[in-house]
């Protein structure tokens, strides 16, 4: 007898969806993939050294940085910056003496 197959989720229940990532994790996994297939990947040049995988996850994480301070300073987004910061309100601007002097007592 053969073990009994392993069911999903009952109908009309979804299954755990995974918790999100971070997009700036994200961003280092994928450059870390493709970075480490190429220096990994090679059979060419066995003669170099490798260099250590957590330096290199290390290293991924630094270009994704730098990648997210770069498109900070796209026109695009300098636009949204500029869009948010004209929309919001800045209470120390805001002066609210004249609201606080009509609810004194006399």
């Amino acid at each position: 007898m053969s073990a009994p197959a392993k069911e999903g989720p009952p109908a009309g229940k979804p299954a755990a969806a995974a918790p999100a990532k971070d997009p700036y994790v994200e961003l280092a996994e994928k450059i870390y993939i493709n970075l480490s297939a190429r220096v990994y990947g090679t059979l060419s040049g066995t003669e170099q050294k490798k260099p250590d995988p957590k330096a290199l996850a290390a290293f991924c994480f630094k270009l994704a940085d730098a990648f997210e301070l770069a498109s900070n300073e796209t026109p695009r987004r300098l636009a949204e910056i500029e869009a948010t910061n004209k929309a919001s309100v800045k209470l120390a601007d805001v002066d609210l003496s004249s609201v606080f002097q009509s609810t004194k007592k006399s």
